[in-house]
C-alpha cells in the first residue's frame, strides 16, 4: 500500500513544541512522503508561502497542528475549493478556554469559536489528545474523531554532577524540590496564574525544607512573583523563566516533585498536556489534580482531588501530600513505574504507529 501524501502545517518554528509533535508522529512515515510547513515569519508570509508550497508538492492530505491561524484557513480553503481533505491535531477546546479564562478580548470570541467550529465540520477527521476530548466532541456530533496523546523526546542522559552542579547553581542543595512547567499567563476571569497553587503550598509548609522550582514564563511571572512576596516565600522559589527545549530535560531532574494542575471544567478534562508525559518520562514523581488523563494514567499516591474552576483549598491539599512525602520519602519511589507508562501510552515509537494508522485508513 502506498502511502499518501501529507503536507504537516506547523503554527512554530523548527524547534517549537508543535514541530517536536509533527517531527515525533512522522517519524517512520516514508520521508519522500512528507513536506512540513513551518510558520517562521508573519501569519501573512506564512499563509503566502504555505500556498505555494501546497501547490507545489501536491499532498493528497494536510495535517493541521492546532486550530489556529493562518492554517485553519487555508485547510478551509483548499477542501472548500480544491477538496483536499485536512486532518485537524488539537488538544484544547480553544473558544471554551479562552471564554472561561478571559485571556482573549471579548470581540475575538466568536472569532475563535467560528474557526473552531469551521475546522472541525470540515475536517475529514480530528485528532485529540484526550479521551474526554473524544467524548465530549462525539456529544457534539462530530462522529470522525481519534485519539493520539501528547508524546515527548527521549532525553539523553545527564551525568548526576551535572544535574548537582545545577541545582547548587539555583540554591536547591538539601531541599525537596517542586516544580512547574508552562506557559504563565494570567487569566483575567480566574484571578489566577499556572504555579498559584505552588506559592500558596510553599507558604504551609516553611518548617520543612521544601523548594519551589518554576520552569516558565509569560504575563503572569509578575504576579507570581507578587504573590510569593505577599505569602513570604520569594526566598524559597526560583524563577527559571523560559529555557530552550533541549535543556527541559536537564531542568526536570532538579524537581522531586512535578506539579501538573488542571481545573475541573471542560478545558482541563479534555487535556492531556505536553508537560505529563514529559514528566513520566523523566520519572518524575508527579503530584497532579484528578482531571483529564492525568486521572487514566497515574496511580493513586500521585492524584489529588480538585473542585471547579478554581479550588481555593487546592493549595492546602497540595501542600497535605507533599508533607507526607517529606516525611515517607519511600512514597518517592512511585515514579519509578512512569517511564513504562510514559512508554506505552505517550512515547512517539507507539504514536507514530497510531497516525500512520489513522493516515491510512481516510477515506478517499
Amino acid at each position: 500500500m502506498i502511502e499518501p501524501r501529507i503536507a504537516i502545517i506547523v503554527h512554530g518554528d523548527r524547534d517549537s513544541i508543535e514541530a517536536a509533535r509533527a517531527r515525533g508522529l512522522t517519524q517512520d512515515y516514508p520521508e519522500e512522503r512528507l513536506q512540513f510547513l513551518w510558520r517562521d515569519a508573519s501569519r501573512l508570509a506564512s499563509a503566502r508561502r504555505w500556498h505555494r508550497q501546497i501547490e507545489a508538492f501536491k499532498p493528497q492530505v494536510l495535517y493541521l497542528i492546532n486550530t489556529a491561524m493562518p492554517g485553519a484557513l487555508i485547510a478551509a480553503y483548499w477542501w472548500l475549493v480544491h477538496r483536499l481533505p485536512f486532518v485537524l491535531d488539537t488538544g484544547d477546546v480553544v473558544w471554551e478556554m479562552a471564554r472561561r479564562a478571559g485571556t482573549q478580548p471579548r470581540w475575538k470570541l466568536p472569532l475563535l469559536r467560528g474557526i473552531e467550529t469551521l475546522s472541525q465540520r470540515l475536517a475529514r477527521l480530528v485528532v485529540v489528545r484526550g479521551t474526554r476530548h473524544q467524548a465530549y466532541l462525539r456529544q457534539q456530533g462530530c462522529a470522525h474523531t481519534a485519539v493520539i496523546r501528547d508524546g515527548y523526546v527521549p532525553a539523553p542522559a545527564f551525568p548526576a554532577s551535572a544535574t548537582a552542579d545545577l541545582r547548587h547553581r539555583l540554591g536547591l542543595d538539601e531541599a525537596l524540590v517542586v516544580g512547574v512547567m508552562g506557559s504563565l499567563v494570567w487569566s483575567p476571569r480566574l484571578q489566577i496564574c499556572y504555579g498559584w497553587d505552588l506559592i500558596q503550598a510553599l507558604a504551609q509548609l516553611q518548617d520543612l525544607p521544601v523548594r519551589g522550582l518554576i520552569i516558565g514564563d509569560g504575563n503572569g511571572r509578575s504576579w507570581l512573583q507578587a504573590l510569593a512576596r505577599q505569602y513570604h516565600v520569594q526566598d524559597r522559589i526560583v524563577f527559571c523563566g523560559r529555557i530552550p527545549y533541549a535543556e527541559v530535560p536537564r531542568y526536570l531532574q532538579l524537581m522531586d516533585v512535578a506539579l501538573s494542575t488542571q481545573t475541573n471544567n471542560l478545558p482541563g478534562q479534555v487535556r492531556t498536556t505536553g508537560k505529563l508525559p514529559e514528566y513520566m518520562a523523566s520519572e518524575r514523581f508527579i503530584l497532579a489534580s484528578r482531571v483529564g488523563e492525568a486521572a487514566l494514567l497515574l496511580p493513586e499516591i500521585m492524584l489529588l482531588d480538585y473542585d471547579g474552576e478554581v479550588d481555593r483549598e487546592y493549595p492546602c491539599k497540595l501542600a497535605g501530600r507533599i508533607r507526607q512525602l517529606c516525611h515517607q520519602r519511600e512514597l518517592l519511589s512511585a515514579r519509578h513505574a512512569l517511564p513504562e507508562i510514559a512508554r506505552q501510552n505517550c512515547s512517539y515509537e507507539v504514536l507514530s504507529r497510531q497516525f500512520r494508522t489513522v493516515v491510512s485508513a481516510l477515506p478517499a
